[in-house]
């Protein structure tokens, strides 16, 4: 099989098999990271995992390790998508080019709460009289400029 660098993503729900029980859904999750890091895959972000210098079958199988996840049965009835993905370059990755502060994104398009504002990108407090944007709950914080830059 051919060897290169491999990822996994995967998409669970487990809202159902959750309600009133204890860990929840950060448990589910912490016990399939313990699964891939065992399989010395790398966290990137969410659901997304990756492996250099791996072989496809090796991978597949790592897929399939994590039906062990506890308790028995979890990720087969909660999940949604399991795939795998062979990278042949890791060039199409933009995250940092399109997030706050890089290449394409350099200054704010309007209203960001400050805490998403990286130092690099110049920010002020907007006017005390702003309107929130759109699909923003209302709340003494949200009506607070301190906690918005423009």
């Amino acid at each position: 099989m051919q060897s290169g660098t491999y990822g996994l993503s995967y998409d669970i729900s487990t809202p159902a098999t959750e309600e009133d029980l204890p860990c929840g859904t950060v448990e589910t999750y912490r016990q399939i990271a313990l699964c891939l890091e065992h399989g010395h895959f790398i966290h990137l972000q969410k659901s997304d995992w990756i492996r250099e210098n791996m072989d496809a079958i090796t991978t597949y199988y790592t897929m399939l390790m994590l039906c062990t996840i506890l308790p028995p049965g979890k990720l087969q009835s909660t999940v949604r998508g399991l795939k795998m993905h062979k990278i042949e370059s890791h060039y199409y990755d933009i995250s940092q080019d399109i997030c706050l502060g890089g290449r394409y994104a350099i200054m704010l398009k309007g209203l960001t709460p400050s805490t998403l504002v990286p130092a690099n990108v110049p920010g002020v407090e907007p006017p005390d009289n702003f309107l929130l944007p759109c699909y923003t709950r209302h709340s003494d914080a949200a009506s607070n400029a301190a906690n918005w830059k423009v």
